[in-house]
């Protein structure tokens, strides 16, 4: 039995979706650094801030080539 796609097709994601998601980490991440929290949650929301930057830059330039 094949499961239902939806009306588009995919099967995932596209590099947008991927692209937005990764732009609000990266802001979810910055907001939660402006608060007064542990070394590890600092530690966290760094680490989250750079992650997120990196998928941003990789999905983005995934997406302009895709659409060139």
């Amino acid at each position: 039995m094949q499961r239902d796609r939806g009306l588009t097709g995919r099967r995932g994601p596209g590099h947008g979706e991927r692209l937005a998601l990764s732009v609000a980490l990266v802001a979810v991440s910055l907001l939660w650094l402006t608060t007064d929290t542990a070394v590890w949650a600092t530690v966290l929301c760094v680490i989250g801030a750079v992650g997120g930057a990196a998928g941003a830059c990789y999905f983005g330039w995934r997406l302009i080539r895709s659409r060139s």
